[in-house]
């Protein structure tokens, strides 16, 4: 008997594998709407809503069966081409897949029931059956009907099926998909088998011992057939072969099939693993790069060469499974890229503009902590580029423009991060309406002298807007500090590039992962700090006699050099070093220096998050615990980089040029 446990496992596998069939559904939807003879697409919608429909059928969720069916019926329509697939009816499927999406979010994993609006169910129904030439007073079943009429092209299929003996204890009927056979076509012949019941001192009442071998007369293709048994892939084998007798002989399928015909998982099946699973693997994974470092430092103070060498090969392998438990975790990009194809499709409309949407480098892979929470300032990114910065088709044309405005995702590698860039073709940011905006607010002085790229910066100031009126997108002065703050928390950060006339970019730089990063670990004074190993460019040695201010220039190779004194500039003890070090970082096409007063190699970082009370440090991103038990700080480089655009920080001259 299936416990409440193992119920719920199954429930969880099924909503998962539902969400999934949506996500596969829309993305063909969406495809079709810009290719419509695309029959890979029209085959794969079918598939995905009519797999939806089988799977949700054995948990009797009879309204979302309802409506897959109602939603299927249309699609054999248009897969037939008997509908043509235009915007209203793909506006009205992709009504049907979010009701549907919601119907899945209202089941409740623990007992399987599903609270629903059954209005507005009822009105998707109408508009389907109206979609389908319907007449109105056509009634809407609330049930799947039963075995279809099978019609002249109709054919024979024999299959055999043999069910794995945990089928009952995990909670399956063998006569459902009976049932839902029949309503394929018509089952001519049925025969159960029975050879492989034991003995009754070896029956186990738990275990299924069944299998089936019938012919069945129908319409639907091989496909539609095996995906009957999708579901229980795990616990049965499927031989499905057409056929002309109606009656076929009872032999055993033969041992040798086809992995079209073999319906057994195979090697490269994909494993789900929750993902609370994989942070306490990395954090595992963290505390053992950690007291692996203190064993490295141990063995050197007792200067045994043995065990110098024991804990510098514990140390290699320990790199490896830091490397292989983080790519665990990596997803690719373009799965978020590809749900904005339903954003700028809905809100364009929304607007009455035209606009393509472009991916690249969707095959880039990140962290998916890191995936899961830049969705929202992407959203919001994209929503700005389509209602502030793309034209309406009458502004672009009166600009000598194409009609249609482009929208560019984009993802790629750059200095050991991941660049994000959302690129739109459309009028740009206005510099001198931003700088009018921010004078009225307050923010800047009216006599300010502000370069292009400082004023560009000022919409990223809480409650900045330029719309001149709130709509439903923009002009509530909410929205890019939001965007700019958790790029921050994710120690990211984001760049604009924009020409008047010609479009804008945004440009967000991220990490690859918030759990462990390769570090260079310097020294001020008795205090330590981790600069990530990927945005350094150079190291090099300086007089301190020459640094004598927090904030400063020197001449590095006849380039201006901004720097930082980290002692001065977190107001730790000034240094008494005879000689200083300068450690070149960059980010995107920026470069500063940073005064430090030792250089103390590369090592693995563990991240840990700063508390509360530490919130407020600016220059500072968490903390790691160095192999000797010392904690130390991990430099928060991108909002250093914001300090030298201070003000402040600009007027120093420029100091003595470095050798």
């Amino acid at each position: 008997m299936l416990t409440g446990e193992q119920w719920n496992q199954l429930l969880q596998g099924f909503l998962s594998e539902g969400r999934d069939l949506l996500k596969d559904a829309e993305d063909s939807l969406l495809q079709l709407e810009t290719a419509p003879e695309d029959s890979d697409a029209v085959n794969g919608l079918f598939r995905a809503v009519h797999t939806l429909k089988g799977s949700a059928g054995i948990f009797s969720l009879t309204p979302l069966v309802n409506l897959t069916h109602h939603l299927e019926s249309l699609l054999m329509q248009v897969r037939d081409s008997q509908r043509t697939l235009n915007e209203d009816l793909t506006s009205l499927m992709l009504r049907c897949m979010d009701e549907l999406r919601g119907m899945l979010e209202a089941v409740d994993p623990a007992t399987g029931e599903m609270h629903t609006d059954l209005a507005q169910q009822a009105l998707l129904l109408d508009a389907l059956a109206q979609a389908r030439g319907l007449s109105d007073d056509t009634p809407v079943v609330d049930s799947v009907p039963a075995a279809p009429t099978v019609g002249a092209n109709a054919q024979l299929w024999q299959l055999s099926i043999d069910f794995s003996e945990a089928l009952l204890r995990n909670g399956f009927d063998p006569a459902a998909f009976l049932r839902y056979l029949s309503r394929l076509g018509e089952i001519v012949t049925l025969h159960t088998r029975t050879d492989r019941l034991p003995g009754l001192d070896s029956f186990d009442p738990e275990a299924c011992y069944l299998g089936f071998t019938l012919t069945l007369r129908s319409a639907a293709s091989r496909e539609e057939i095996a995906d009957v048994f999708d579901f229980i892939v795990d616990f049965c084998t499927l031989t499905l072969e057409p056929c002309t007798d109606p009656a076929p002989t009872l032999a055993a399928p033969a041992e040798k099939k086809s992995p079209a015909r073999d319906r057994r998982p195979q090697d490269t099946s994909m494993v789900k693993v929750p993902a609370h699973k994989l942070d306490e693997l990395i954090n595992l994974v963290g505390e053992l790069v950690i007291s692996t470092a203190g064993a490295q430092m141990q063995a050197k103070r007792t200067g045994d060469n043995a065990c110098i060498e024991s804990a510098l090969a514990v140390h290699q392998h320990v790199e490896q499974i830091r490397e292989s438990a983080l790519k665990l975790r990596m997803v690719e990009v373009g799965e978020t890229f590809n749900r904005f194809h339903r954003v700028v499709r809905d809100v364009s409309k929304q607007l009455g503009k035209h606009i393509q949407l472009g991916i690249r480098g969707g095959d880039t892979e990140l962290d998916k902590t890191v995936i899961d929470k830049i969705a929202d300032p992407l959203t919001h990114l994209v929503r700005n580029a389509i209602d502030h910065g793309i034209e309406s088709a009458a502004e672009r044309l009166a600009a000598g423009k194409p009609a249609e405005g482009n929208l560019q995702l984009n993802a790629y590698h750059d200095s050991g991060m991941i660049v994000l860039e959302i690129s739109d073709d459309g009028r740009g940011l206005n510099t001198a309406r931003i700088r009018e905006k921010a004078i009225g607010k307050g923010l800047i002085e009216a006599d300010a002298v502000l370069n292009e790229a400082a004023i560009h910066r000022l919409i990223f100031e809480a409650g900045f807007s330029t719309a001149e009126q709130v709509s439903d997108l923009s002009g509530r002065g909410v929205g890019m500090d939001v965007v700019r703050s958790a790029i921050e928390q994710l120690r990211g950060s984001i760049e604009i590039e924009s020409q008047q006339g010609l479009g804008c970019s945004f440009r967000i730089r991220l990490p690859l992962t918030l759990a462990i990063i390769d570090g260079f670990h310097v020294g001020v004074g008795q205090d330590s700090f981790v600069i990530p190993l990927d945005m350094v460019t150079e190291c090099m040695e300086a007089s301190a006699a020459s640094l004598t201010s927090q904030y400063g220039y020197l001449n590095l190779r006849g380039t201006p050099l901004p720097c930082i004194a980290l002692d001065q500039h977190f107001g730790l003890p000034a240094s008494t070093a005879r000689r200083r070090n300068i450690v070149v970082v960059s980010q995107g096409r920026q470069h500063a220096g940073l005064i430090v007063d030792h250089l103390l190699g590369e090592l693995q970082t563990v991240i840990k998050p700063l508390g509360q009370m530490f919130q407020h440090l600016r220059g500072i991103s968490g903390s790691t615990i160095l192999g000797s038990g010392q904690v130390a700080l991990i430099l928060d480089v991108p909002s250093l980089f914001r300090q030298l655009q201070a003000p402040a920080a600009l007027d120093v001259s420029l100091l003595e040029p470095l050798a």
